[in-house]
């Protein structure tokens, strides 16, 4: 018996006709042909998840082309649905390229799909993120675009209290935070990002806001913030550089 072992020892030890080492010395091979059909295994979840993630976001679409603004209060039109059409196809892209990137590598940890992207807030059907950085408001709402977003836009009462105590909660010695609203196109014309006009106002009275003070400079106080101490809205000019408040529609998920 041990002569027998000792014949089959030295035949492994030999090369093959192709001038390599017979597969039984190549054990890391092997882990390594399984760790690769294991990883192609879940590449193939992946496509399936990307898939998933497509058929949310062709009904998304849908449902904003069929439904309109989901802002209660928010007239319809064509400037409001495209916002958020380009949202919705920049949230897509960010989910396209995060499982892609995932599915080459396979020890990376899948996060579990949420109403609302990791770090936002989430109130009623809507998204909030508050910046740590500050910018000024033109750079601000371009910030929030490329994030898939908008600066935020207030239609309800509901809305502006909710987003009022988190300010006032995270805002610290920043309570000031650009929201969506300016008069740039025309002076004394306040609209939103998504060129809807004002439904309901919260100017501080005391202030008299808005009131262009000359403080501003030659382009006046074209666009607005959000003041956590006053629970109100001011005018401020447009490259004083604030942090800001982005905001998305939620993903329905069930």
């Amino acid at each position: 018996m041990e002569e027998n072992y000792t014949s089959l020892q030295e035949l492994t030890d030999q090369p093959t006709p192709g001038g390599n080492r017979p597969i039984i010395e190549h054990s890391n091979d092997s882990r390594g042909l399984k760790r690769g059909i294991e990883c192609l295994r879940s590449q193939t979840a992946l496509l399936m998840v990307i898939g998933f993630l497509a058929s949310i976001c062709t009904n998304i679409v849908l449902t904003v082309l069929l439904t309109g603004s989901s802002v209660p209060g928010a007239p319809q039109d064509s400037s409001t649905l495209g916002l958020k059409l380009t949202s919705v196809q920049r949230r897509f892209i960010q989910l396209c390229e995060d499982y892609t990137a995932l599915g080459q590598s396979c020890s990376k940890t899948v996060k579990p799909c949420k109403q609302c992207p990791e770090g936002w807030l989430h109130v009623g059907d809507q998204c909030y993120y508050f910046s740590t950085d500050k910018l000024d408001w033109l750079k601000s709402r371009d910030s929030c675009a490329d994030m898939g977003s908008h600066l935020t836009i207030l239609h309800t009462m509901e809305q502006h209290d909710a987003l009022e105590k988190e300010v006032r909660k995270i805002g610290g010695f920043d309570y000031h935070f650009w929201i969506g609203l300016s008069d740039l196109e025309k002076e004394g014309d306040w609209r939103w990002v998504d060129n809807t006009t004002l439904q309901h106002e919260y100017w501080d009275q005391l202030s008299s806001e808005p009131d262009n003070h000359l403080s501003g400079g030659v382009y006046g106080e074209d666009c607005a913030t959000l003041n956590s101490h006053s629970k109100t809205w001011f005018d401020v000019p447009c490259d004083h550089i604030y942090k800001r408040i982005c905001q998305m529609d939620f993903i329905q998920l069930n």
